[in-house]
């Protein structure tokens, strides 16, 4: 009974291999055995996307010219192939998931990870349905957490509508760009406009988002105004005070309408505190980090852009020092608070200096295993880097960690 885990790409399976006890490397795949495999299993992995959908030249010759006339495109079965520069580890994978008695799914958790293993299946027209279909998955690649996924696989099936989910968005990616840009392409040119205008699902609403902002930026026009503050004294401490409601000014007269209205003066004058509150105001902690805020915090402090940011992240994820990047949420589960909680003296390590964490219990704002969908927030793992590791990293994934 032989058992093939099928990673994403390279850099995976050697974290998964790395964690079982032995290894033996061959050409495109692994042979492993742990106490945790069953005996037989082969580790083998994907580059990436090794599958993509065909170019429309490839469902009509008439295809390969752009003309309006062909236009929509809309085929009738959506046709993939394997990207040729990959065809020798597809050639590998391919022979050894028809050789398996059970497929153990292990890219990244998520639409594109099912989409990726899904669709080298479906090319190699591999016999699923009378396989045994597991699924890996995990948040972090450390050793520990790799041996407690491997123990508790789940079944593949479950995360089929996903694969499904993914390669419609695929699909739709290629409609729009495949029939949006020659048509822009070709009207264009009608117009005396050259050159080949590239139309996408995202990318085309995203840069007209970033044209607008780009344009109420040029053309904002400073308005000065004028405002009513007042420094008052009292009991030998001094406070700034504003006009409640907040009122602006577009000139001197207006100012001085609403002073004299109110029998205000300029300068020091004598003025009665009718009465004083004193409130206590409370700022919460900051959310834990999902991606998106983890990019918007990183270009704040550090100017770094939204995907140096992701690669920063997803090195240290494959170093085993944070949790898995891709993710929308910023909550825990109690079993990573746990964790945390107990290296948090490793933690304060790489700090100048010690900080006070009286608060050593989940607090609901941060642990909810029920808001944890996929993956939790970007979290250190448990595997700890020295002071030296972290100061031999690049700049911005020391920044980053």
């Amino acid at each position: 009974m032989t058992t093939v885990i099928l990673a994403e790409k390279p850099s995976q399976a050697r974290a998964y291999v790395a964690a079982f006890q032995k290894s033996q490397k061959k050409s495109g795949y692994y042979e492993v055995s742990d106490p945790v495999l069953p005996n037989d299993t082969l580790v083998t992995h994907a580059l990436g996307h090794l599958v993509e959908l065909v170019p429309p030249e490839k469902y009509d010759a008439k295809y390969r010219n752009w003309a309006l006339a062909n236009l929509p495109i809309f085929p009738a079965n959506y046709q993939f192939e394997v990207i040729a520069d990959k065809q020798k580890q597809f050639q590998v994978v391919k022979m050894l998931l028809n050789r398996a008695d059970t497929i153990i799914v292990a890219g990244d958790n998520g639409r594109e990870g099912e989409n990726i293993a899904w669709s080298i299946m479906k090319q190699a027209k591999i016999d699923v349905e009378h396989k045994t279909m597991q699924r890996l998955w995990i948040n972090s690649l450390e050793k520990e957490a790799i041996i407690a996924g491997f123990r508790d696989l789940k079944d593949g099936w479950q995360f089929y509508p996903n694969y499904q989910e993914a390669q419609t968005r695929q699909i739709s990616d290629w409609l729009v760009g495949m029939n949006a840009s020659p048509l822009y392409t070709l009207l264009l040119r009608q117009h005396g406009l050259s050159g080949v205008y590239s139309i996408g699902r995202v990318q085309t609403p995203t840069l007209y988002m970033v044209y607008q902002r780009d344009q109420l930026i040029k053309n904002f026009k400073p308005e000065p105004y004028l405002e009513l503050n007042a420094e008052i004294l009292a009991n030998q401490q001094k406070y700034e005070a504003k006009l409640d409601p907040y009122q602006r000014f577009k000139d001197e007269k207006g100012l001085t309408i609403f002073m004299q209205a109110k029998s205000v003066q300029r300068g020091p004058q004598t003025a009665l505190i009718k009465d004083v509150q004193n409130i206590v105001k409370k700022t919460p902690s900051p959310r834990l980090f999902s991606l998106s805020s983890l990019q918007s915090a990183v270009n704040q402090r550090f100017h770094a852009s939204a995907s140096e940011t992701l690669a920063a992240v997803q090195a240290l994820y494959e170093a085993k020092w944070l949790t898995y990047p891709r993710t929308d949420s910023e909550y825990l589960t109690k079993q990573e608070f746990d964790y945390l909680a107990a290296n948090l003296d490793q933690y304060q390590e790489l700090l100048p200096e010690k900080m006070a964490l009286p608060q050593t219990t989940p607090q609901k704002r941060y642990v909810n295993g029920q808001k944890v969908t996929e993956h939790p927030a970007i979290i250190m793992t448990k595997v700890v880097p020295s002071s030296t590791q972290l100061a031999k990293l690049p700049v911005l994934q020391r920044q980053v960690y």
